[in-house]
């Protein structure tokens, strides 16, 4: 990589950043290129160099989380002997990135679309690393059945999306209402969630208990 080239990736890279951080803070329709100028300490005019629209920065940061996720579901999977253990990691995993990336994983769960308004490449750039991660989570349910502690009553594309759906409402349910699960059943956000990845579990599997 040149010193231009190194120089532009870490001009967007600041820019990325104070994005994601506004979106997180404010959401991606309340945020404006002129917040994004400010939070990132840069002019307008010098934005508009790296990025041409908001829905260009949007898309950038679902792509560059999306490839993320993928690899550390990809990790995780390939990372563990055992399937238990490793549906145990992957399930942490996806927890982990979702606090850290938390823009990221709302466009992996589908509460956030790659936007119309940025070039037809990055959109099906986000499809496709979008498409590769499911396709990965259908391999390892595939690998699941080969061990025989998996049983597939639908299709896997099917259980895979279902599964998404699941641990997406636990996580925001954890984020919204932490107070109120620990006083209700005593779990923390952890434990509540590492027993709903639990029941995702027993209803995946063959066994009532790893």
């Amino acid at each position: 990589m040149s010193k231009k080239q190194a120089l532009t990736e870490f001009h967007r890279g600041s820019i990325l950043a104070a994005a994601e951080r506004l979106f997180t803070e404010k959401g991606t329709e309340k945020t404006t290129m002129d917040d994004i100028a400010r939070e990132a300490e840069y002019s307008k005019a010098t934005l508009y160099v790296y990025f041409q629209s908001k829905e260009e920065i949007i898309n950038a940061i679902l792509l560059s989380g999306m490839l993320l996720l993928k690899t550390k579901i990809h990790d995780a999977i390939e990372g563990r002997a055992s399937w238990f253990e490793a549906y145990d990691a992957l399930c942490m995993a996806i927890v982990r990135f979702c606090e850290e990336n938390p823009t990221a994983y709302e466009a992996a769960t589908g509460a956030v679309s790659a936007s119309a308004g940025a070039s037809s490449k990055s959109r099906s750039d986000i499809l496709r690393v979008n498409r590769e991660i499911d396709q990965e989570l259908c391999a390892f349910l595939a690998r699941g059945v080969e061990e025989g502690v998996v049983r597939l009553q639908l299709p896997p594309e099917e259980i895979v999306l279902l599964f998404w759906s699941a641990l997406a409402g636990m996580v925001r349910t954890a984020n919204a209402r932490g107070e109120y699960i620990l006083d209700t059943v005593g779990l923390n956000r952890e434990e509540y969630l590492r027993h709903g990845a639990q029941l995702l579990l027993c209803a995946l599997t063959n066994l009532n208990t790893q």
